[in-house]
């Protein structure tokens, strides 16, 4: 009887941990399309008002996301030696990771008018990539850990 409690117990555990990384991954999806957007908002500000240069402004950007910080960095870095940045995909869908890719990369090439059209129908593009994310985390995302918990709890009940 104890063998079947503590079977239970752990695949329970197990199921809530899988949910929680599963809706944590979700979570860091919709933050990062928020700090891109959050990011791209304040670069078109930016070229209103200031005279700093694209890796400046990449570089005095807040920012939470680790990966949006990576490709920034990664983008300062190879404006900085003229040669293109290598970002890394992360927990982008290929179609996302994309239009990133573009967007962060072809930062800074045309006029300050240009610049700020190109940046805006980006930055559009984007916010319907964060609007499906945050959608996404909200339906299952934060549900996650229950439905995990309750899928250990399923597996367990079957092992008996």
């Amino acid at each position: 009887m104890l063998d079947k409690a503590m079977l239970t117990v752990a695949l329970c555990c197990a199921g809530a941990i899988a949910g929680y990384l599963f809706g944590s991954r979700m979570k860091k999806r919709a933050q990062y399309f928020t700090d891109i957007d959050d990011f791209l908002r304040g670069f078109i500000g930016s070229l209103d008002c200031s005279l700093d240069t694209v890796p400046k402004i990449m570089a005095s950007h807040p920012v939470s996301s680790e990966l949006l910080k990576d490709h920034l960095a990664a983008c300062r870095s190879g404006i900085g030696k003229g040669s293109p940045p290598v970002l890394v995909q992360g927990y982008l869908t290929k179609a996302e990771y994309e239009t990133v890719r573009d967007t962060l990369t072809g930062l800074g090439g045309l006029s300050s008018e240009g610049e700020r059209k190109n940046a805006e129908n980006k930055r559009r593009k984007l916010e319907e990539y964060g609007k499906r994310a945050m959608e996404k985390y909200t339906k299952l995302g934060k549900p996650s850990v229950k439905l995990g918990f309750l899928a250990g709890l399923l597996i367990s009940v079957l092992c008996w």
